[in-house]
């Protein structure tokens, strides 16, 4: 069995391959997805079809964005804490980038919550 930041990079890794599927395939059914709303995909969203529309939403606000990860590391049994820059293409508004934390809540092998922190220096699509 993977132990909780393998399966979180597992996670980066389905993104990052534009494996939205396969990403969702290690969610739990009920899984409470929570991003802010200083980012154009924010919001507040429950389950695989929640998550799914989580998604949707990046592509709609982004014409590419990629998430590398800085850093993965177990904080406890159930908690997984992700270190993360964003960068990419907002449609209509050029290039966007910030950092964020990513808190990763996990049981039985899949994850339950994710929580995501951001950090802005300035507004996404401003230089």
């Amino acid at each position: 069995m993977n132990d909780n930041a393998d399966i979180v990079r597992q996670a980066y890794g389905a993104f990052a391959s534009g494996d939205i599927a396969g990403l969702l395939d290690l969610l739990d059914d009920e899984t409470d997805w929570s991003v802010p709303a200083t980012l154009p995909q924010g919001g507040t969203f429950t389950g695989k079809d929640g998550a799914l529309k989580f998604f949707e939403g990046i592509g709609a606000a982004w014409e590419t964005l990629r998430i590398d990860p800085e850093a993965i590391g177990d904080l406890g049994p159930d908690l997984v804490v992700g270190v993360v820059q964003g960068s990419g293409l907002l449609r209509g508004a050029g290039p966007g980038t910030y950092g964020a934390v990513h808190v990763f809540t996990l049981r039985n092998g899949k994850i339950t919550r994710f929580r995501e922190y951001v950090d802005l220096d300035s507004a996404l699509g401003q230089p």
